[in-house]
This record gives C-alpha cells, sequence and structure tokens, in this order.
C-alpha cells in the first residue's frame, strides 16, 4: 500500500505599492509555489478495513509466570496482558522510492536497504517464501517418483495406465484415448481407431490452459511428461458422453488388481490435494444407476455432473467461482476480491474437513490473515485498518503460490547481558518482534506439515521415503525428503513459539507438541539469525497462475506476484494495556508508564500481487512472466504487458 502523490500548484501574490505625486500606481509580482499533497489510493469495498478499538472486558488477563525469555537491561518482561498495535505506513512515491522497487528475490530486496538504521523484519510472505521453495520441491519429486515405473508395491501412473489400457480392445473408442494420452510420455500401444484418436488429440492440444506446463513443471522434460499426461487424464466428460469408457468401466470391475490401484492413486491426490472435483471412473464402476450417481455427487458436494479418469481436486475458490460466475465474469470482476470478501464474510469457510487434503490445511493457515478475530493471538494484538490491508495482500500472495504449488492437482536468540542486582531505570521499552507477529498461521502451517507426514507414509514405502530428495530448477534439493519435511515442521512450530512469546501469548498446544517446541524453537531461532544466507530466499518468487476461463469472451483471469518490495510496520503497545516488568530476582510485576512505551519501527519484505484478465492465448509459465517482468518493472507496465 502507498500513498498517491499528487502535485498541487499554489499561487500566491505579494503586492508592492509605488506612490509618485503625480501617478499613483500598484504593481504586483506573482510567485508559484509547489507543495506535495499525499491521499491514500481509493479502497475497494471489499477492502474496507476498521481500526481495531481497544476493549478493556476483552483484554487478554496477567499470568505471573509467563515471563519472555529475553531481559532487558536487568529488567525480566512479562507481555501476557500487554495488547500490541500493529499499523502500516503507507509508502510515499519519492522519498521511499527505494522501497517501493520491485525485485525477483527477498534476498536482492534486502541487501538493497540492508544498513545498521534499517531493520527488516522477517514477513510472513518471506517465510512463506521458504515454505514455497519446499513445497514445489516435494511436489516435483512426488510427481515424478509416482509419475515413472517403480518395482516398490506401490505402481507409478504409467505402469497403471499401460495395463488399464491393454485391458480395453484396440479398436475401442477407449483404446484411442490412452494411446493418445501415452504418447504424449513417449509410449505408443496397439489403437486402431483414428479418428477417435484425432478427435482426442485435437481436443486435448486445441486447449493452451490445459496443454502447456507451467509453475514447477517446466523443470524439466520428466516433469513436463508429468504435467501434459496428468493434464490430458483429468480430460473433462459430460455423463452422456462416457459411452467409450464402458471397457474401462468393465476393467476397473473385474480386474481387482487394476481396481487397487487406480484407489490407491485417486486416495493419494486426495491426500496431497483434495477429494477430486468431479466423479471418477470409479464412482462409474461402482453406482450403476444415475439415482447412485446423484447421492455419491450430494455426499462429495460436487458442483458438476461431469467425469474424468483423474479428476483435479476440488477448492473453495473454484467453487466460488462456478457460483458466482456461472456464465462468465465482466472486465470488472475480480475473483480474488470475491474470495476475500466471502471468506471475511464467512460465506466461504476454510475449515478441513473429513475430505480435506494438505491444500486445505495450507489454505486454512491463511484465514486469520483476513480474519484475524480468528486468530488465538487476537486479544493480544490491536490492527489498524491500514495493517489489516497489508494483512490482505499477504493472503492474496500466499493464495497465489499456494495454488501455483498446486497448479495441476487442484481445480533467534538474543544475546542478554547478566543482571545487575540493581538495574538502572528503564526508561524507554518498544516492542521486539523477531517476525511478523502471526502464532496462529505458524502453527496451522507446522500441522499442516504433520498432516503430510502422516499422508506421505500412508502411501511411499518408508524405504523410498529415506532416499526419495525433493527437487529444484537445477536438480535435486540437498537433504532428503522426508529429514527436510521434518525440518519445515519443526521450523513453523519454532516460530509460532517465537511469535507467540514476541506478544505475550501462551503457547495452545497439544501434549506431543508442546515436547517438540524445545528443538523447534532452536531450529527458528538459528534460521532468524542466518536467514540471508538461506539459498530458498535466493530464489526468483515471481509467479503466475491461471484461475479462471471465460470461453465465451476467450479471456482468462490469472493471479500473479510481480516482485518483492517493502512495506513499513510500525508497532507500540497500547496504554492502556502496557507491558509489565520487574527485576530480575524480584516478586512485584509493574506496569510500563506511556512515557515509557516507544514505537518500533521494520521493514517488511512483502510480494505485489496483481489480478488481471488476459487473452487466453497468453498463457505464460515462470520463465516466461519473469522475463516480461525484466523487461516491464513497474507494476502497472507489467499489467500492461501483460493484457497485450
Amino acid at each position: 500500500m502507498r500513498w498517491i502523490r499528487q502535485p498541487v500548484l499554489v499561487r500566491t501574490l505579494f503586492a508592492s505599492v509605488t506612490l509618485t505625486t503625480l501617478v499613483g500606481c500598484l504593481e504586483t509580482e506573482a510567485t508559484v509555489i509547489e507543495k506535495t499533497v499525499y491521499h491514500a489510493p481509493a479502497a475497494n469495498p471489499a477492502d474496507e478495513f476498521a481500526d481495531d478499538v481497544y476493549d478493556a472486558n476483552a483484554a487478554p488477563a496477567f499470568v505471573p509466570d509467563r515471563v519472555d525469555s529475553r531481559e532487558v537491561k536487568g529488567w525480566s518482561v512479562n507481555l501476557s496482558a500487554a495488547v500490541t498495535k500493529l499499523d502500516q505506513d503507507l509508502l510515499k512515491p519519492d522519498s521511499d522510492e527505494e522501497l517501493l522497487n520491485l525485485y525477483a528475490n527477498y534476498r536482492d530486496a534486502i541487501q538493497s536497504v540492508q544498513t545498521p538504521v534499517v531493520s527488516v523484519l522477517p514477513s510472513i510472505n518471506l517465510i512463506d517464501g521458504k515454505a514455497k521453495q519446499f513445497d514445489d520441491g516435494l511436489f516435483a519429486a512426488l510427481e515424478q517418483h509416482w509419475f515413472q515405473e517403480h518395482a516398490a508395491e506401490f505402481p507409478g501412473d504409467l505402469t497403471f495406465l499401460k495395463e488399464l489400457a491393454a485391458a480395453v480392445p484396440a479398436d475401442s473408442r477407449a483404446a484411442a484415448y490412452f494411446a493418445v494420452g501415452l504418447e504424449l510420455a513417449g509410449i505408443k500401444i496397439p489403437a486402431t481407431n483414428q479418428a477417435s484418436m484425432a478427435l482426442f488429440k485435437s481436443r486435448y492440444t486445441s486447449d493452451l490452459v490445459q496443454s502447456k506446463p507451467i509453475g514447477f513443471y517446466t523443470w524439466n522434460e520428466k516433469l513436463q511428461q508429468c504435467y501434459r499426461v496428468g493434464r490430458y487424464f483429468q480430460m473433462e466428460f459430460e455423463l452422456d458422453d462416457n459411452d467409450w469408457m464402458q471397457p474401462v468401466i468393465r476393467a476397473i470391475q473385474t480386474k481387482s488388481e487394476l481396481q487397487a490401484t487406480y484407489r490407491q492413486i485417486l486416495a493419494r491426490w486426495a491426500r496431497l490435494s483434495n477429494s477430486p472435483s468431479r466423479l471418477t471412473v470409479l464412482d462409474l464402476a461402482e453406482n450403476s444407476t444415475g439415482k447412485d450417481l446423484v447421492r455419491v455427487r450430494r455426499q462429495r458436494n460436487l458442483t458438476t455432473s461431469t467425469v474424468s479418469l483423474f479428476p483435479p481436486g476440488s477448492n473453495r475458490e473454484s467453487e466460488l467461482t462456478r457460483r458466482l460466475f456461472p456464465s462468465g465474469f465482466s472486465a470488472k470482476q475480480d475473483i480474488m476480491r470475491e474470495l476475500v470478501k466471502a471468506i471475511r464474510s464467512g460465506t466461504v469457510d476454510l475449515h478441513p474437513t473429513e475430505n480435506s487434503g494438505w491444500y486445505d490445511y495450507q489454505v486454512h493457515a491463511l484465514e486469520t490473515l483476513l480474519v484475524p478475530k480468528r486468530g488465538e493471538e487476537s486479544k493480544s494484538l490491536l490492527l489498524t485498518g491500514t495493517y489489516k490491508r497489508r494483512r490482505m495482500e499477504a493472503f492474496e500472495a500466499l493464495m497465489t503460490k499456494r495454488k501455483e504449488t498446486n497448479v495441476l492437482r487442484s481445480e533467534s536468540r538474543a544475546t542478554i547481558e547478566a543482571a545487575r542486582l540493581t538495574p538502572a531505570p528503564l526508561e524507554t521499552f518498544s516492542p521486539r518482534l523477531r517476525l511478523e507477529p502471526a502464532p496462529t498461521y505458524y502453527l496451522r502451517m507446522a500441522r499442516s506439515y504433520r498432516f503430510l507426514n502422516k499422508a506421505l507414509h500412508e502411501f511411499v514405502p518408508a524405504s523410498q521415503l529415506t532416499t526419495l530428495h525433493g527437487l529444484n530448477e537445477q536438480g535435486t534439493r540437498k537433504q532428503p525428503l522426508l529429514e527436510e519435511l521434518r525440518d519445515i515442521e519443526r521450523f513453523f512450530y519454532g516460530c509460532y513459539a517465537l511469535s507467540a512469546e514476541d506478544i505475550g501469548l501462551g503457547l495452545n498446544v497439544t501434549e506431543d507438541e508442546q515436547a517438540l517446541l524445545g528443538e523447534s524453537r532452536n531450529i527458528a531461532e538459528n534460521w532468524l539469525t542466518n536467514y540471508i544466507d538461506d539459498p530458498d530466499i535466493a530464489v526468483d518468487t515471481r509467479v503466475i497462475v491461471p484461475v479462471a476461463e471465460d470461453l465465451k469472451r476467450g479471456i482468462i483471469s490469472v493471479w500473479a506476484t510481480p516482485g518483492i518490495r517493502f512495506s513499513r510496520l510500525k508497532t507500540n503497545y497500547v496504554p492502556e494495556a502496557p507491558p509489565r516488568v520487574r527485576t530480575s530476582d524480584g516478586e512485584e510485576w509493574t506496569a510500563l508508564k506511556p512515557e515509557q512505551l516507544r514505537e518500533a519501527t521494520y521493514l517488511l519484505p512483502v510480494d505485489e500481487f496483481v489480478s488481471v484478465q488476459v487473452p487466453s492465448s497468453r498463457i505464460l509459465n515462470r520463465k516466461e512472466f519473469q522475463g516480461l517482468c525484466n523487461e516491464a518493472k513497474t507494476k502497472d507496465e507489467i499489467v500492461q504487458r501483460l493484457q497485450r
């Protein structure tokens, strides 16, 4: 969020008077003074956020034993009853120009402002940016692992598809369907129905949105194959156009090994992404009548009656889009704004259900960025409207990155001086944040990785999990995937513990989670001390992902993050709910006085976000979008180039 600069010319008249005995004359001289007036940009009604108002009745209770681990000049600090105010200082395009520049990654952005007088605070975006690299690497490794043939007890996708293709007659339309899809992986199978092959191939290649690899799927040829094959076998058919599926249905019904493998493939993606967004061929095999299929649709809350062999996972944003724009969307309609509005109003509930996969758990972690009152830290924080808008912008960027990862499978510890026996009076005190305060987000993210760990053990043999590595664009990540998954889970538990301590919040965890917090704090503290050296924050973070397509207008709505800029965070304590202090060996806690409270200012590296409609032929992958951003530089110019 930034101020809009508007130059205003103020014309001032200075008068000088000259008198003579013959003629009196008045001379005037006009001097032009230029003033710059700043005003906040007009807010979208969906973005209206009111400042929180302090309510003594809702203030957190004082807990004497909840002592901050960091002493201050011999004083112990207790923040349990303190309320921390967070505000966003809007940036001015002239004096803050360098903070508004767009950078390809977090490291470059931070190094551009790194001076002794500037405090850069790891933002929600930056921390999530680290998680994004792990997520992409894990997803890519699983895609490639499950796509290829394996001798373990769990067959790869290609093995299953070849075996299923072999179970249908070579002259059938079903064989033609498999032949076109498997040919995308360089595999040829017997199929003689050339006319049907041409129709299936034409339908797939004519849809650029479906057939062009994007996201991490451009990293290597195997992932590109995986994307193309995966998209092909997501092809959607109406129930009255499924006669060609009958040989496939019979094969699933009669061959128990094929049926068991099919169930496993559907189940593993349901755990990683979400439950299928459409009916599956298995549904058709198990339910012979239309009435039975209607019951299945109601049980799974499916909004369409179409069927796919491998349907993509359902998600709340797609369900909302179909509900709001059944006939297409206009140039003025913004799907992200509608999603934000629906989550804030409660129309869209992000809580995971029994059918939810990892995707739902990660999106649920973002909820309190939009609705802070739903976070356990809400009583300890007082947010201004401008800072709430900053949190909304973080939601938009993080949601975009979640969706881009799932694009195929889803529709410090401080150094403390020794305490003195008689410490000097504490003249001033300001908030000491180690990372942007969002405890609930960090906790939910940690739990999402616990869920993922459990899900992986259901579908990948332990022997393979211990040797499998996540991927990146250059090849493979250093740590084994299972070890890295354990570390990222602990990292987020550590962020939760530190963020809670920063604002005096008690820890709300289970007994087994409590046992992890000591190690987890150390992991997070060590990272916060040296995060500038983490290679994950030096990765180009600019991504673009299609969200919805209006076939009539030939327009696609896309979300994108065109670069990293800065936001300025101002924070202080509410005078009515200040921190309390005591000497290290003292017994009585004393509330700090208003004159002792000081504001702290931090710079947050954040993602810029754009939601824009582009021609259907203008589908860019990561590299193409990043190249466009390198040429365009500013957000407005990037949007203009996308719309061409």
